[in-house]
């Protein structure tokens, strides 16, 4: 008998299923610029690649993967649980916030299936079903199941995010084994009310980054590893800032 595939999605996606060039033929997706899917998450996973991009607007920090354990770069979108402060009520985003990839994909995602004998997992593109509809938009495929034009940024967006997530976990692998990265929690203190504090989360400790070989340097600097890991301690001072999101929200109107 055949073993049923189960696929886990996302966090912030529902259920997810395989995407099929006939099943979804003609269907388009819905409004792109509604983000209330993801209201709820307070961090999100972000590529090395998009750390120049989000850097003025997020902290970003690094907490461990907990199925593979591995170190993965988050950025930190709230100071509560459940909190994003970059979504309205509305389902917009703030503007002019730049927008991580992993939500500009939405609802497409890649899975990985697992294989037989040891083999490496193939990948799946995927799609979260009730994010498309037939009268929305331009269709995906034809009705032959062609892609459409509307289909050829979405697969290059998901391509491009998979590459720079391998690239990522590179960079995270090397930070480890230089023992760079150090725990810390993120304290905020509002004006009103109870101090807020995010733990389980770790950032590169300057002082040892001053102090690894220059073999060590000059390989995160040929790899562009060094601009992103700047880029990292520059964007941990918007903690201030989603400390005045906070605030502004909870403001009576």
């Amino acid at each position: 008998m055949a073993k049923t595939l189960k696929l886990i999605a996302p966090p912030g996606y529902s259920t997810v299923v395989p995407l099929d060039k006939q099943r979804h033929a003609g269907l388009r997706v819905r409004s792109a610029d509604d983000y209330a899917w993801c209201a709820r998450l307070n961090a999100v996973f972000i590529n090395a690649a998009e750390f120049g991009k989000a850097a003025p607007d997020f902290p970003i920090a690094f907490a461990r993967d907990p199925q593979s354990g591995e170190f993965m770069p988050m950025a930190v979108l709230g100071l509560r649980e459940e909190q994003n402060l970059f979504v309205d009520r509305e389902g917009r985003w703030r503007k002019p916030a730049y927008v991580p990839a992993y939500f500009r994909r939405h609802p497409f995602c890649i899975a990985e299936v697992p294989m037989p004998r040891g083999e490496a997992p193939q990948r799946m593109v995927c799609v979260q079903e009730d994010r498309l509809a037939a009268d929305a938009g331009l269709p995906l495929f034809d009705a032959q199941g062609q892609p459409t034009v509307t289909w050829a940024p979405v697969l290059a967006l998901l391509e491009a995010i998979e590459n720079a997530r391998q690239q990522t976990r590179v960079l995270c692998r090397r930070l480890e084994a230089l023992e760079l990265l150090t725990p810390f929690d993120a304290v905020a203190m509002p004006r009103t009310g109870e101090k807020l504090r995010l733990r389980g989360l770790s950032r590169v400790d300057e002082e040892k980054l001053q102090q690894i070989s220059g073999r060590d340097l000059r390989t995160l600097l040929k790899k562009g590893e060094l601009r992103a890991v700047y880029a990292h301690l520059l964007s941990l001072e918007n903690f201030a800032r989603l400390l005045d999101y906070d605030q502004e929200r909870a403001a009576p109107r």
